[in-house]
């Protein structure tokens, strides 16, 4: 007893010393809750907080699950009522007790074609059936035509160039003839017509992203199958079913099969679904998210882009519920929501709807936003505004995704918040009960195209438009893209991103401003250290001797670019803010940095080609001063035409350009200009640029020297046209 006195004592004492530190350790406050300078965005973070707990990626995966559970083939009565999305996505839309949406109807001129039926049997050996359409979307390949056919499956190898012209030449082959083709892919214009010469009756191959990866996906096809004498149709299938009939055949076996399709005809449409958050500024410049409802009437996907769909959905209904609930106020500015057919449909909406245009700040394009980053070996991305159209936006959504970034990976560095104690925990994870706990990872990149964003970006409409994207996609365009491969996270944390660079962009207070500034300043910093910088000073280091003087002008010339790009996405914020005194103050601030700057980097250059010419023992480069023919067109502002401004898209694709081309054909032959200087011009005209400065600007994008009276002559084409006025 007396033994055991002091051991109780000392287990006492540590008990209490225990119970101390763990009633201090329960009682420390949960982490991320003071923003440190590694997290800061343009919003508080009460509102990101308030975001993140109303967000659901749960809600967003169900309504994924409605809309794209499988890839179903469409009940024909969509063909003459509404497009199935379009319909349920307005009816989840009205559920929600939102009464600023609209279902839109638009006619095309223009006949569509839809598989009915296909099935794909063998014969003999042995009569199975191999795939149907209703099960297998993705089995007639575009292009195709309504056959019912039965011949003997042959083997036919990679044709080449001389295989074509042989297989043209010979015409009808008897091992070929009547003959259904297994081929490694589909047959395109001369492989087509090489085939239909041989009396081949139709092809089956496979498409697929990575065979071994997953041997059952069917990636959609096409092929050239129309308009033939013999070759009518083309099957895909999954690379097990097609390797297994290749080793049947190539074995000896004698294997026929039947192919039948079936199409209709229907007069094409536009349905689309368009609604809106009102701001108390309505007139003035607001957002538009944009996320197409499917890709073409067969290819349909969960990903691709019912993902886009509804994760811009539950935005839509969680700022209207904070909104109503008074949580967060009215937005000064309308945040507008289209989901139309891609990329056609929404430039028709713009056409039937041009008044739009003057109402839009940015466009916030979702495209392939919900699988999981693990399962696809994938980041999240973000593609900026092109050189020609800079916004805020850039740094803003990457400020955002980095908030996003360091609050749900582990972040190896000293600014970096931390999870609760014991473990490698998230520091604030935002995640879904049925979703992964993958780490968020992204990544910014250069200005691409695909998607819907290229319609607001391109320069007859003029809005600086972002894509945001999941890439790579091991599922894309194959039938395999269902809500399987979706994460409720992931759509919370996309949903999570776009309603706060929303919310930024609609509201933007003083208080929002100065946020804004620092991050779109410090992102445009990072941009030209990365790329610009280091390319300008490139130029003149390779240079050597007489060739000097050009590489000055060169990385001047992008050292000029860049800055303006900045310097104009600094500007931007001047459509969103308030206008008051302190914000006019604050964006000024950020435009004198933005001068200072370029100055310096033309005298870092100048120093740099001054070093490099004492190298070479040649004279030094001077920065050209502007010559008498820069000085007569820089008080001449191209702007594109009112009559054409967002009612036509391609120029060179118009018929008034075609009907101008046939009647001077020689008009373009002298100007020297390939296709991409032209296009280029056009991106950069906008009535606020002079001609030697949108000539400039081209000679650093194409990196090829652009003679000043050729672009005045192909500025005459255009304005001959009626596309573009001074």
């Amino acid at each position: 007893m007396q033994k055991t006195k002091p051991f109780l004592v000392i287990l006492s004492l540590a008990t209490v010393a225990l119970l101390g530190n763990s009633a201090q350790l329960f009682s420390q406050s949960p982490p991320v809750k003071k923003p440190i300078p590694a997290l800061r965005t343009p919003l508080s973070q009460e509102i990101l907080d308030m975001l993140a707990n109303e967000i659901s990626g749960q809600i967003i995966f169900n309504n994924e699950v409605l809309l794209a559970g499988a890839p179903w083939i469409r009940d024909q009565k969509e063909f003459t009522g509404t497009w199935y999305e379009a319909q349920k996505i307005y009816e989840i839309a009205r559920s929600y007790g939102i009464e600023s949406v609209e279902l839109v109807h638009y006619p095309r001129d223009r006949k569509l074609t839809y598989p009915l039926q296909g099935e794909l049997w063998t014969i003999e050996p042995k009569k199975r059936l191999i795939s149907r359409l209703e099960a297998d979307a993705a089995l007639i390949a575009s292009g195709s035509e309504s056959v019912d056919l039965t011949g003997s499956l042959v083997y036919i190898p990679p044709v080449t160039g001389k295989d074509v012209q042989k297989w043209k030449e010979a015409g009808i082959q008897e091992k070929y003839n009547g003959k259904i083709a297994l081929m490694w892919s589909h047959a395109y214009r001369n492989v087509a017509d090489a085939l239909d010469a041989a009396g081949v009756r139709g092809v089956i191959s496979f498409n697929t992203r990575e065979r071994y990866f997953d041997p059952a996906q069917v990636v959609y096809s096409r092929g050239s199958y129309s308009d033939k004498q013999n070759l009518k149709f083309g099957f895909s299938i999954s690379w097990r079913q097609w390797s297994e009939l290749l080793e049947d055949v190539e074995s000896g076996q004698k294997i026929t099969v039947r192919c039948k399709t079936k199409f209709g005809e229907y007069q094409d449409k536009f349905d689309h679904v368009f609604c809106w958050i009102p701001g108390s500024e309505p007139e003035k410049k607001g957002v538009i998210f944009s996320a197409h409802l499917f890709e073409g009437y067969t290819k349909r996907g969960a990903n691709d882009n019912m993902s886009g769909c509804v994760v811009q959905l539950e935005i839509l209904r969680t700022l209207t519920k904070l909104i109503a609930q008074e949580a967060l106020p009215q937005p000064r500015r309308t945040i507008y929501f289209l989901w139309p057919n891609e990329i056609s449909g929404t430039y028709e909406h713009i056409k039937q709807n041009p008044e739009l245009v003057d109402k839009l700040s940015i466009n916030i394009n979702m495209d392939m936003v919900g699988e999981g980053l693990r399962l696809n070996n994938a980041l999240f991305t973000m593609t900026e505004c092109p050189n020609y159209i800079p916004s805020y936006q850039d740094g803003l959504g990457d400020s955002i995704m980095n908030y996003v970034w360091r609050t749900n990976d582990i972040v190896y560095l000293p600014d970096s918040p931390r999870g609760r104690r014991g473990g490698q925990y998230f520091p604030n994870p935002m995640w879904e009960k049925n979703g992964s706990r993958d780490a968020f990872r992204y990544s910014t990149h250069l200005a691409t195209g695909g998607s819907d964003h290229i319609c607001f970006k391109n320069p007859m409409v003029g809005i600086p438009g972002i894509e945001l994207n999941i890439w790579p996609d091991q599922w894309y365009h194959a039938d395999t893209d269902t809500p399987d491969k979706s994460d409720p996270t992931q759509l919370k944390r996309t949903a999570f991103i776009g309603a706060a660079m929303a919310w930024a962009a609609a509201n933007c207070t003083d208080e929002v401003l100065a946020g804004l500034l620092e991050k779109v300043s410090a992102f445009g910093y990072a941009r030209v250290g990365k790329r610009e910088l280091p390319k300008a000073l490139g130029y003149i280091e390779q240079a050597e001797g007489k060739g000097l003087q050009e590489a000055l002008n060169k990385a001047a010339n992008l050292v000029d670019l860049a800055t303006a790009r900045e310097a104009g996405a600094i500007s931007t914020t001047t459509e969103i803010f308030t206008g008051s005194e302190k914000a006019q103050g604050l964006v000024s601030s950020y435009q004198g940095q933005w001068k200072f700057y370029q100055e310096a980097l033309n005298q870092q250059l100048a120093d740099y080609a001054a070093l490099k010419a004492k190298q070479l023992k040649v004279d030094a480069p001077q920065k050209l001063k502007p010559t008498s023919e820069e000085i007569t067109y820089n008080h001449l502002f191209p702007a594109i035409h009112p009559d054409v401004k967002a009612k036509m898209f391609s120029m060179e694709g118009s018929d008034i350009y075609k009907e101008y081309m046939e009647k001077n054909p020689d008009a373009l032959k002298d100007l020297k200009m390939n296709s991409t200087q032209r296009r280029m011009i056009l991106n950069y005209i906008n009535g606020k640029r002079s001609i030697p400065e949108i000539r400039k600007w081209v000679m650093a994008e194409t990196e090829k020297d652009l003679e000043l009276s050729n672009m005045v002559r192909y500025l005459g084409i255009m304005k001959s046209i009626g596309w573009i006025t001074y």
